[in-house]
């Protein structure tokens, strides 16, 4: 549907322009339309001398590589998973030098399970670090 509109709002943009040309060439040249026609090439000399300059001011900014360093990574808090389970294991250093780590999903208490027994998402997230292989 966004298509279909687009598409009828570029045809009647295109009619509208066609009966602009057909009132401007029904009309006589006069001193109005030399100043119209000054002013509107103004505007796109300005424009054009605008964009450029911004292309240009963009071009110093990626020489001096201002924009090839990435931001600083956001710490990613280590205390629960994605959908509110808690994490269980050694600190971050000692999982980011492991090879390998394991994660287990302990199940949840039976106290746990009384107090919210319609979560499916209960129990523990614990990471260990591995002994490698398959």
């Amino acid at each position: 549907m966004r298509h279909v509109f687009h598409v009828v709002i570029s045809l009647l943009m295109w009619c509208l322009f066609g009966y602009y040309w057909y009132v401007v060439s029904n009309r006589e040249i006069g001193q109005e339309t030399v100043q119209a026609l000054g002013i509107l090439a103004v505007v796109i000399v300005v424009g054009v001398g605008l964009t450029l300059w911004w292309v240009a001011h963009n071009k110093r900014l990626a020489r001096r590589n201002r924009r090839s360093t990435p931001p600083p990574p956001v710490p990613e808090p280590f205390d629960f998973d994605t959908i509110g389970r808690p994490i269980e294991g050694p600190n971050i250093e000692v999982l980011q030098a492991a090879s390998v780590i394991d994660i287990d999903l302990v199940p949840p208490t039976e106290e746990e399970q009384a107090a919210d027994p319609e979560n499916e998402y209960l129990g523990k997230k614990c990471y260990s670090v591995g002994q490698g292989g398959l």
